[in-house]
């Protein structure tokens, strides 16, 4: 399955918070055999929520949104998943059970609980503000632990296809193996090779849905690299 992840938050793009969600969603999503096509980082804004939202559902299967569900002036999201499925903004009923004898505040209880109509809710365990799934978008909280704990319980309903991985750790720097990579690249198209730089070496991932092309990938570049077994 391809995914696009949508990270909602001014915070986000002044770098006053880092992306720790979407890191966390596209390795979980990765080692289950998927494939994100992009992550894509909006403000506080519903316009632009919903243009993004519009153009992930274009170009993938499912779209993943965090960010943007709380009480306060620039918590949009919801509203901007709204516009970009043209449907109403609506009290959502289970929503508001979810968060019943956990939060006092009815004004917060409306607006979070105010939700694209149709949606299917998903119970925040570790925060307030729930998650919601409505078409092909599933929206969750920004903070991480609150992410994680709707995320878990959504991730299951993508399936699961063949994932591998092989890496190959390569000391020096890039200019001594990226004709050796051109090579195993052109003979292995169905691998995803990869070249990671850091201090003093490389790290060269070999990721596929075939094991032993994967392998055979990794063994081929030993090989022309002149690193032994």
């Amino acid at each position: 399955m391809e995914l696009i992840i949508i990270s909602v938050g001014n915070e986000l793009l002044r770098g006053d918070t880092q992306n720790t969600n979407a890191a966390y969603m596209a390795k979980r999503l990765t080692q289950c055999g998927h494939r994100v096509r992009r992550i894509v980082v909006v403000p506080d804004d519903v316009d632009e929520i919903a243009t993004e939202v519009t153009r992930a559902r274009e170009m993938a299967d499912f779209t993943l949104l965090t960010g943007g569900l709380g009480v306060t002036h620039d918590d949009v999201t919801a509203e901007g998943v709204a516009l970009s499925l043209s449907r109403k903004l609506e009290i959502n009923a289970k929503a508001v059970e979810t968060m019943k004898g956990r939060v006092s505040n009815e004004d917060a209880i409306r607006k979070m609980a105010t939700l694209p109509e149709g949606s299917e809710v998903i119970k925040n365990d570790v925060g307030a503000a729930p998650g919601f799934v409505v078409e092909n978008v599933a929206v969750m909280p920004g903070v991480p632990r609150e992410m994680e704990n709707i995320f878990e319980k959504l991730i299951h309903r993508f399936g699961v296809s063949d994932y591998f991985e092989e890496t190959v750790r390569v000391e020096g720097f890039e200019d001594r193996i990226a004709d050796k990579l051109e090579v195993v690249v052109s003979e292995f198209p169905d691998v995803e090779i990869g070249s990671y730089p850091k201090p003093g070496y490389i790290v060269i991932k070999f990721t596929g849905k075939d094991k032993k092309r994967v392998i055979s990938a990794k063994r081929r570049f030993i090989e022309l690299a002149g690193l032994g077994s």
